[in-house]
């Protein structure tokens, strides 16, 4: 059998078995060190002893685990056994849980008991804790004769525009994506922060991590106190944050005092960023800013946005920078035409890294593999040299007067403005226009702007259109529980 991406992690590790993979913190409250080498018998051990519990290649089992690296071994445990993986997120609902199970079909929850204790167990699936998995695996011994096959990983979407849909990626697209994010600017003995689930964007830099030499320091969940301190005190020298945690740790009093010279590479991604904070988090942190877009059709890797292309310029920081090596980008109109430069269309994308489809939806899966190009959804422009600027979701576009106003376009005016921290852009309907442009403005502190003077502060910048025919001053924008701006429930509000 052809080498997968269970086998190419195992390589990774048994070429510097004496380094240091993973820094934790244990359920004892204890600090722990696993080697590369110890890492790679736990896999090992691990996959053996799924096979004494049953599990055999073809069934399904799923995870609900925080960030710990015992959820990086079972995956890849459960991919070297030929398993059909699936992570549950750990801040999801019991009932996406119940959801996520059945959909995927499996028959074994792997679960964390001492975090997850009270979330409910689904009737007709089989429940192990990792201290049970663990102390099985100890006690296994890996053999020639364990079954094996091929990786299967459901990756499940965010379910933001609906229910969740189970994404598979299989060997083809895990190997694409592990050698595409090994190629990214990874300074040299990289000590790599996660403080976000494992079940999304950050397991999945572990692989890529690996290849380069990477450790990798894991806390439970993000503190930008606990940031600053591993910054400063536990040799932590890169991290990868989603928008709204990079602006909560340049909000941070400390950060302005903190001695943040042992870090040297700021990884983000997962959703739009405001170029004016990219602008200031260049300023504070310095030329250390990386990022990345993809999505769980096809992971992590499909465009980059370099340090060194990072720098005060609101065009370039409002994009994502340019396609990797080993995809192919194109943006079509609705009858699937290549739009000129400069014109919004419709992200495309083929390559090995795209998906098989998406799992017993054969409907969906045709959709969104039409023509041979899997369709993201986002829209999008390219300039002349190359620079890809999302500009929103196909499904977020504001049709209002029968006119297309991206809400991108406009939130990107509106961070500008001195006094405002955070906003979102959306439609909610309206009998004249069809759709009226919403936003909601969370202020900064101690600075003050009325809803006037923010429309006004659109329409004098990009014109009528654009401007917001309704704004809502608001504490706090609602999250995902991937931490993004979740508009669907900012549309049900008055």
């Amino acid at each position: 059998m052809r080498p997968g991406y269970a086998e190419l992690i195992l390589s990774a590790l048994r070429r510097r078995p004496e380094r240091t993979a993973f820094r934790f913190t244990g359920d004892d409250g204890a600090r722990h060190t696993w080697t590369y080498g110890e890492t790679a018998e736990r896999i090992e051990r691990t996959a053996a002893a799924l096979g004494r519990l049953g599990l055999a290649p073809g069934d399904g089992i799923a995870l609900l685990c925080g960030p710990d690296p015992r959820a990086f071994t079972v995956m890849a445990a459960a991919c070297l056994a030929g398993l059909r993986y699936t992570a549950l997120h750990p801040l999801a609902t019991a009932d996406t849980d119940r959801t996520v199970l059945r959909d995927s079909a499996s028959g074994c929850l792997v679960v964390d008991d001492t975090r997850f204790a009270s979330r409910a167990r689904p009737e007709g699936v089989g429940t192990v804790t990792l201290a049970e998995l663990d102390s099985l695996a100890a006690d296994t011994a890996p053999g020639s004769d364990d079954p094996r096959g091929a990786a299967l990983y459901l990756f499940y979407t965010g379910g933001t525009t609906g229910e969740p849909k189970g994404v598979m990626l299989r060997d083809r697209s895990l190997l694409a994506n592990a050698w595409a994010c090994s190629t990214w600017a990874w300074p040299p003995d990289t000590h790599f922060l996660i403080t976000t689930p494992m079940s999304h964007a950050a397991g999945l830099l572990v692989a890529p991590g690996l290849l380069r030499g990477a450790s990798f320091e894991l806390h439970p969940s993000f503190d930008p106190d606990r940031v600053v301190d591993a910054i400063e005190q536990d040799g932590v020298s890169a991290t990868f944050v989603v928008p709204t945690m990079l602006y909560a740790l340049l909000d941070h009093p400390r950060l302005t005092a903190a001695d943040l010279s042992g870090l040297n590479w700021v990884l983000y991604g997962a959703a739009p960023a405001d170029p004016a904070r990219l602008a200031e988090a260049h300023r504070l942190l310095g030329p250390v800013l990386s990022q990345h877009y993809g999505q769980a059709e096809a992971p992590n890797a499909l465009t980059v946005l370099d340090p060194a292309e990072h720098r005060d310029d609101p065009h370039v920081l409002a994009s994502c920078g340019r396609p990797m090596p080993g995809v192919e980008i194109a943006l079509l109109d609705p009858h699937g035409r290549p739009v000129p430069d400069g014109e919004p269309g419709e992200l495309c994308v083929r390559g090995p890294l795209v998906m098989d489809g998406y799992w017993n939806k054969p409907e969906q899966t045709a959709a969104a593999l039409e023509g041979g190009w899997l369709h993201t959804g986002d829209v999008a422009r390219r300039d002349a040299t190359g620079l890809v600027t999302i500009i929103d979701r196909l499904k977020d576009t504001v049709i209002t007067g029968g006119f297309n106003v991206y809400p991108r376009e406009v939130e990107d005016v509106l961070a500008v403005h001195p006094a405002v921290a955070a906003c979102a852009v959306y439609g909610t309907p309206d009998a004249r226009w069809g759709e009226a442009v919403t936003a909601a403005v969370v202020l900064r502190p101690g600075r003050h702007a009325t809803p006037g003077e923010l429309a006004e502060h659109v329409r004098a910048r990009r014109g009528a259109l654009w401007a917001p025919k309704r704004i809502h001053l608001v504490d706090a924008l609602p999250l995902t529980a991937l931490g993004k701006i979740d508009k669907k429930r900012l549309r049900k509000q008055p």
